[in-house]
């Protein structure tokens, strides 16, 4: 009886683990095809001045300036603990070291404004961002201070069918995608094209977004 529960419980083990193995290629593989899909959709040009706001450790950016070596990319973030050159390095080291760290530099603002230089750049990147800004008018409005008169806003953001009080990685609340699109055209935006990147079949899911702003 003991054989044949040890057996058993083998059995189960080793089912178990199969299919976490599978969920986990499953979910890489999803990563993977969006990361293209972001690449693709950024549509970006040896000619373009790109800025990324909050940056972060660069988990978000680091996989799309692998793809554009040659590219210099300006960073904003409030926090210098959290984006500095430690640890956006550590970063690129874990995808390949494609892109080097030379290719970045740093500028700090805070929840009111990104403290770049006016009409700097052709697109500003937003990576899971929105629904964390403690003062979306302000950061919205000095985003499009810092775009030239023909630049792109270009957001993406997790997004969920049914709200929920907060997410307990980051410990904020995300959008509704209704709710994002009226923050978006509330602060004179227009979505000029949109775009699901990642989607699990579940409450949450991730899309792409192109803004140009209105005066």
């Amino acid at each position: 009886m003991k054989l044949f529960y040890l057996i058993m419980a083998t059995v189960l083990h080793t089912h178990c683990f199969a299919q976490k193995e599978s969920r986990k290629k499953v979910q890489d593989s999803l990563t993977k095809s969006s990361q293209q899909i972001t690449i693709d959709f950024l549509h970006i040009s040896p000619q373009d001045a790109i800025a990324d706001i909050g940056t972060g450790h660069g988990a978000g950016l680091v996989p799309i300036a692998n793809e554009y070596p040659l590219i210099h990319f300006t960073l904003e973030d409030h926090d210098s603990n959290f984006c500095n050159k430690t640890m956006l390095q550590k970063e690129i080291v874990r995808t390949g070291n494609r892109t080097s760290i030379d290719n970045f530099s740093f500028q700090y603002g805070d929840d009111a404004g990104t403290h770049l230089p006016a009409a700097g750049f052709s697109k500003v990147l937003a990576f899971d961002l929105i629904h964390e800004l403690s003062n979306k008018p302000a950061m919205l409005a000095d985003i499009k201070r810092i775009l030239q008169s023909d630049g792109s806003f270009f957001i993406r953001e997790i997004l969920v069918h049914k709200k929920i009080k907060k997410d307990r990685n980051c410990n904020f609340p995300y959008l509704t995608e209704e709710d994002f699109k009226k923050i978006i055209a509330e602060n004179r935006y227009l979505i000029r094209k949109e775009q699901t990147c990642f989607d699990d079949g579940h409450n949450r899911y991730i899309k792409l977004f192109e803004c140009i702003p209105f005066y």
